[in-house]
């Protein structure tokens, strides 16, 4: 296949740990074109989008990862398939991309309309039999209302990602107001959730593809200097088999993720509880494959060739 990965800038990719660079890798292994671009490099004309691509050598190096071999301008049906694998924020440059993306006519995973439409925090809304209390609002005071209904809570905007603005007041905390505030409240949505304490040994990223789990998690400890489990914010990982609580909401969210067009979601999971779904740059394949050879980033690809 000739497939087309839109990424963050190459250099702020990690070749070690970053997930693009897996599904980049596998798909080269599998002898397909690879060809890369920025959003930055999207566009359109009078007969329809195009995007400036990069036409890629891939190897298993980390030092010397990506060779370009060519750029050129390209349509949709240049390409078999299209990987969006930008991070968030979906931002009004973010969404403008998704409109282009959508004008290319190929294939695109995951699929522009469920970017748009799902946030990666509130989606997970549609299960809530399957979450901790929570909370959305502008307004402090509601929140500060949540906070001692019950006795704390982790306080989070809606963009973020890799754990950034992710904050957690204790009972009487006498911060939380000006917390709110530097987040954005009073303006903006923030989440509030109540605080889980099976958190303090970390979260667990479950692995959605196609709508179904994949047999392994990964267990995300936190570092002893802060609370946040994320592997961006310094998380340990570890591999371990599906959990029957995580493979219970991964059942309950996979059909839906798959019917919006959710090729690969990662979801977070805090013992029993979902916190987050993952849909624009789902991370951790890296992780799984060092520790146990499970190439999830195969099987994604193996996925998408389905659906085309």
């Amino acid at each position: 296949m000739r497939l087309l990965f839109v990424i963050d800038a190459p250099e702020s990719l990690n070749p070690r740990k970053d997930s693009t660079v897996a599904l980049m890798r596998a798909a080269a292994r599998a002898k397909n074109d690879v060809f890369d671009a920025e959003i930055s490099g999207l566009g359109a004309e009078k007969n329809g989008a195009t995007v400036r691509a990069r036409h890629v050598q891939i190897s298993e190096s980390d030092s010397d990862w990506r060779a370009v071999s060519d750029s050129q301008t390209l349509r949709g049906k240049d390409f078999d398939a299209v990987f969006m694998r930008v991070e968030p924020p979906v931002n009004s440059r973010y969404a403008t991309a998704l409109l282009l993306l959508d004008a290319l006519g190929a294939p695109v995973f995951n699929a522009p309309r469920a970017l748009r439409e799902q946030n990666e925090k509130l989606s997970i809304l549609r299960f809530p039999q399957h979450i901790p209390p929570t909370a959305v609002s502008a307004d402090i005071s509601v929140l500060a209302e949540f906070h001692a209904q019950h006795g704390g809570a982790v306080l989070k905007p809606l963009d973020g990602m890799g754990g950034r603005g992710v904050y957690v007041s204790p009972k009487n905390d006498k911060n939380f107001h000006s917390v709110a505030e530097m987040l954005g409240g009073g303006r903006d949505l923030l989440m509030a959730q109540q605080y889980l304490p099976e958190a303090r040994k970390g979260d667990a990223r479950v692995f959605v593809v196609a709508g179904k789990p994949m047999p392994l998690m990964l267990l995300r400890a936190p570092p002893e200097n802060d609370h946040r489990a994320n592997l961006a914010a310094g998380g340990a990982a570890r591999a371990v088999p599906l959990s029957a609580a995580a493979k219970t909401i991964a059942e309950a969210a996979g059909p839906a993720l798959a019917e919006a067009g959710v090729l690969f979601a990662g979801l977070d999971v805090i013992g029993e509880n979902l916190t987050e779904i993952n849909i624009t740059c789902p991370t951790g394949l890296r992780e799984v494959r060092d520790q146990t050879g499970e190439d999830y980033a195969e099987i994604i690809l193996d996925a998408a060739r389905a659906r085309i």
